[in-house]
């Protein structure tokens, strides 16, 4: 009786133990955590993408303390493929358009700039102290996709590689861009006197398409809006139409216009979606809201990368 009683308790438990070994709910053993990965690429580079055949893969786990421990590690492993020049590896904080970031942690120094022989660049554990915030507000930071991992060389000392670190099976998100706070003392050629505010947000979706939207607060006889190309001294051309009306509105506090464009949208000959995208890496492009007071346009401002959308 008594080993059929003790058959029947190990039968109910392992179901159990093999529960906790897959999910490593009570962070017994070495892989609890949870994981986040990046794959690296040139063409994630920023603000200017690197053309290079070289990749990378990052490995991110921010693991519980283990039996006898108090506090949590963060474990990496970084491994790369065509990859012979590498002088330092970190985590930035930044969303997908931000270029140089802060750097949080480093993962590989190389300042010799020693020829990398083999595939794993770096593994390793590293403490608190290691890392340039909180464990928690990094496991926020890569759990929100606002965290990225970039490989420098000598001859690309802002990347070689990049990739933004997401938790693993999930994709970060796509870059994002905002013009924070349109006004009328930003139109150039001549600024324009008007109590008007605005804002604009945009983010590059999967597929290549990007989402739009712009407000306005106290804006009386909108007939259009655009995303214009020039730096922020200078009136340039129009890329995209964000808005347009034959009858201006009436006096407008809300949304003026929200949906999302694509390349086949851009109106200037010659340029792409890369293109515009890289200008707006690069603080080159900027909203325009035109009115029919204000034709040239009301409010104003340029368009620069964000990490979080306002």
């Amino acid at each position: 009786m008594r080993f059929l009683r003790f058959s029947l308790v190990s039968i109910a438990l392992v179901p159990l133990l093999v529960a906790c070994n897959e999910d490593n709910e009570f962070g017994l053993g070495p892989g609890n955590g949870a994981r986040f990965t990046a794959a690296l690429s040139g063409a994630n580079v920023r603000p200017a993408p690197v053309a290079t055949s070289a990749t990378a893969a990052a490995t991110i786990t921010i693991r519980e303390p283990d039996i006898g421990q108090q506090d949590r590690t963060v474990s990496f492993t970084l491994t790369g493929t065509g990859i012979t020049s590498a002088t330092a590896a970190h985590i930035h904080v930044g969303g997908a358009a931000v270029g140089d970031g802060p750097i949080v942690a480093t993962l590989f120094t190389n300042p010799a700039d020693t020829t990398i022989t083999s595939s794993q660049i770096a593994s390793a554990v590293l403490t608190p102290a290691a890392i340039g915030v909180s464990i928690d507000s990094l496991s926020t930071l890569l759990a929100s996709g606002l965290a990225y991992v970039d490989i420098h060389s000598t001859a690309n000392p802002a990347g070689l590689v990049r990739g933004q670190l997401a938790r693993t099976g999930e994709t970060a998100p796509g870059e994002r861009f905002a013009a924070a706070a349109l006004s009328g003392a930003k139109e150039r050629p001549t600024p324009v006197l008007s109590n008007a505010t605005g804002s604009s947000t945009f983010e590059v979706l999967t597929g290549g398409t990007v989402r739009y939207n712009v407000s306005v607060a106290g804006l009386a006889g909108a007939t259009m809006a655009h995303i214009h190309t020039a730096v922020a001294d200078s009136a340039g051309p129009i890329a995209v139409t964000l808005f347009t009306s034959a009858t201006p509105t009436g006096t407008l506090t809300g949304t003026l216009a929200s949906g999302s464009f694509a390349a086949a949208n851009i109106q200037l000959p010659g340029v792409s979606m890369d293109s515009l995208l890289s200008l707006m890496r690069r603080g080159r492009t900027y909203v325009n809201v035109h009115t029919a007071t204000n034709p040239l346009g009301e409010i104003r401002a340029q368009i620069q990368p964000v990490s979080v959308l306002p």
